[in-house]
């Protein structure tokens, strides 16, 4: 049995990316098929003991997930190179759509650093085909693969619901229902979605808004725009959702919207968890998201542009176009972005490697 080391941020807190970790290592699948050991970085305190756990640990695979920082980045390399010197195979993930610009803001050292590095190691794995080119400066394209995201089993209505959040689509004749679902960063594009809403308040839309505000500034300038703009009655906000609050949430409504310019997006799982649900999307053609968002499951709008939501929600308010998606967003996730898909695709990678050693 083949030994896998993971290396990453793993849960608590619970994120996207510490998702994916432990996704990872409670895989029953990879778990009968290989022997896996964990070393934690998300303390940089720790970085010598990590590097010591790394260097006490016989796996014939290191798997590694690189941060999206200049700081983050250093110790990732300091962390790769004691990796490298161990002379076995070395798989680097990266969850995001920044390295390309991170690349940029080195200096001469940092960046002749990631070229060595990373030009060693034996797949970097991309979130999406058009995420790829992220690492052209680093290493051979021909040594990178693509593992896209997935939502949780646990955040999946049940065909059931799905069959009744059809049925609610078609025989509804109440509002329309639009949920963000994010973290209010000014750049996922929140305050755009506040401009549309001003525009719509003559049709019966309701807007839920779910995730965490990052400054108590943020949040109050928020709940001032509502009151000024007189939006009591089109929005309702629920702040962090978990589990089964936010399968209630996504069953209930009809079209997700996440008009993002984030510098940092990669493939948003919120995007893939919609899907999964039978949501239409409203979105931006950014990062890896133009790879699982098209005008067959949603609508692509420009970054800053509230006239385009609001263009966007009119058309969508048609309920046979909210069906067709529905079940087309509903089907493309089943048939792709399950859990069960990502540790496929995950696996595939590490066959591969394994292969290559022999």
């Amino acid at each position: 049995m083949k030994k896998i080391c993971l290396i990453g941020q793993f849960p608590p807190p619970i994120h996207g990316l510490s998702k994916a970790l432990d996704t990872i290592i409670k895989s029953d699948y990879l778990n009968r098929k290989y022997k896996m050991n964990i070393v934690d970085i998300k303390s940089n305190k720790l970085v010598l003991k990590h590097r010591q756990q790394i260097k006490n640990s016989q796996a014939d695979i290191y798997y590694i997930t690189i941060s999206q920082s200049k700081l983050g980045n250093l110790r990732d390399m300091f962390l790769l190179k004691s990796i490298l010197k161990k002379k076995k195979k070395v798989i680097v993930h990266y969850h995001g759509g920044y390295y390309k610009d991170l690349y940029k803001s080195f200096n001469k050292f940092q960046k002749r650093l990631n070229r060595k590095i990373l030009g060693q190691i034996d797949v970097m794995i991309a979130l999406s085909e058009s995420l790829k080119y992220l690492f052209n400066d680093v290493i051979d394209l021909k040594r990178i693969r693509v593992c896209e995201n997935f939502v949780e089993d646990t955040s999946l209505i049940s065909e059931k619901e799905f069959e009744k959040k059809v049925q609610n689509i078609n025989n509804s004749m109440e509002k329309l229902e639009v949920i963000y679902l994010s973290n209010f960063i000014e750049s996922k594009g929140y305050k755009d979605v506040l401009n549309a809403i001003v525009e719509l308040k003559k049709y019966n839309v309701l807007f839920h808004f779910a995730g965490a505000f990052f400054s108590k500034e943020d949040e109050e300038e928020f709940f001032k725009f509502i009151d000024d703009n007189d939006l009591r009655n089109y929005i309702s906000y629920h702040g962090v959702v978990k589990s089964e609050e936010k399968r209630k949430l996504l069953f209930q409504s009809d079209i997700f919207i996440l008009p993002t310019y984030y510098p940092k997006e990669g493939q948003p799982i919120s995007i893939i968890e919609a899907m999964g649900n039978g949501l239409s999307i409203i979105t931006t053609k950014h990062a890896g998201i133009p790879d699982i968002v098209s005008e067959k499951n949603g609508i692509l709008v420009t970054p800053k542009s509230p006239s385009e939501i609001v263009e966007a929600i009119k058309r969508l308010s048609d309920r046979e176009i909210l069906i067709k998606i529905a079940k087309e967003n509903r089907l493309k996730s089943l048939k792709k972005f399950k859990e069960e898909h990502y540790i496929k695709r995950l696996d595939e990678i590490f066959e591969e490697v394994i292969q290559d050693e022999n």
